[in-house]
């Protein structure tokens, strides 16, 4: 269809504080829902930017638009055209002042955005008093998203915020994950029986195939937590690769022995008890670190750091005997520097060197 109406002119503002304040992707949206379908600024700002009404009354969506140079009589101009139609009509006008809309517009027809957004990454920062949320991969991450355990909904979606969702909406999230950003929506599912309370976060197909790469198969485990606000979650991978598992008959213990020298007087480990350590850590805290400074590695080398740890024999090995044995429970997990560190004469135990971590965290 033909648009056969004078485009309004553009009155651009120089001011960008809201410009900077938000993705590229909202901005788009925020054109968009003006253009095509009127909205007030009110209505974007509570819908689409999730700021509380009665504090932005529609300036952030404002100052969105007017940075772009479009103001009132604007407001549904494209309302009954579609999304081509408005690109070829801007297209032709061959007027540089108009780039800026044409290329929001196309990018929020195709949804194609940059998942590197190494700006935005400080909305990533972990919220410490965020419980983390341990789920198993299964085929619903390949096809639609992953739902949310009810312990869960009052952490990502608490009725008292200006993030809630009510049942049958959905709000617009930002989930990092494998080092890169990605578009989803928190919902709160409309079930027909309203005795069923069922929250999610749906995956849009990025993220759907993001998860295939990183878990070819439906099996493993991964986090949720998070980020500098309801809008910004951490999903994180737990990679841990079992190779033996746990004979029966050894009800959690294992032998250790044989007394040799190479390099320094050692002792021969079984690997076998550390990676069991590993996963009973895991399952009971959601992840690794290091119990005495805390060091979470992956958190500090992106994927470098899964599964990076080092088992340390609270009964020192070099004063065991041969048939000697050692439990799960005897291994604590250790970063490289406190492993070293308590193996420095003299020797000192976790807790120890812990109480001497956090004293001089302290003093700093």
């Amino acid at each position: 269809m033909s648009i056969d109406k004078s485009f309004p002119e553009l009155k651009p503002d120089e001011r960008d504080r809201e410009y900077r304040r938000y993705t590229e992707e909202l901005r788009d949206r925020v054109i968009f829902e003006f253009l095509f379908n009127g909205r007030s600024n009110r209505w974007i700002d509570e819908n689409i930017l999730l700021e509380n009404q009665e504090y932005s009354r529609g300036w952030f969506s404002m100052g969105i638009l007017h940075h772009f140079g479009l103001r009132n009589p604007h407001k549904g101009f494209f309302s009954k055209y579609d999304m081509n139609d408005a690109i070829k009509y801007l297209t032709e006008l061959n007027k540089d002042q108009y780039n800026p809309i044409i290329g929001a517009l196309k990018r929020y027809a195709l949804g194609t955005y940059d998942l590197y957004l190494e700006n935005s990454l400080e909305m990533f920062l972990v919220n410490r008093e965020s419980k983390k949320l341990l789920k198993k991969v299964g085929n619903s991450q390949y096809t639609d998203g992953v739902r949310i355990d009810k312990e869960f909904h009052e952490i990502f979606n608490p009725e008292d915020s200006k993030f809630f969702v009510p049942r049958g909406k959905a709000r617009e999230i930002k989930v990092l994950f494998n080092n890169k950003i990605f578009s989803a929506e928190y919902r709160f599912e409309d079930q027909t029986d309203k005795s069923i309370v069922l929250q999610s976060i749906r995956f849009r197909k990025e993220l759907k195939k993001e998860f295939e790469k990183v878990f070819p198969t439906p099996e493993g485990e991964f986090t949720i937590e998070v980020g500098s606000d309801l809008c910004h979650f951490i999903f994180s991978h737990i990679a841990v690769t079992i190779e033996e598992d746990l004979d029966p008959e050894c009800k959690d213990e294992y032998s250790e022995g044989k007394e040799y020298y190479r390099l320094h007087r050692m002792r021969e480990r079984k690997s076998g008890v550390v990676k069991q350590a590993k996963k009973l850590f895991i399952k009971k805290h959601g992840r690794l670190f290091c119990e005495v400074c805390s060091a979470d590695f992956p958190k500090i080398y992106g994927d470098r750091g899964n599964n990076f740890i080092e088992g340390h024999h609270r009964k020192l090995v070099s004063e065991m005997k041969e048939g000697d044995k050692t439990k799960i429970e005897d291994i604590a997990m250790l970063c490289s520097n406190c492993h070293r560190m308590i193996h420095k004469k003299p020797i000192i135990s976790v807790e120890d060197l812990a109480k001497v971590v956090r004293r001089q965290t302290k003093v700093q």
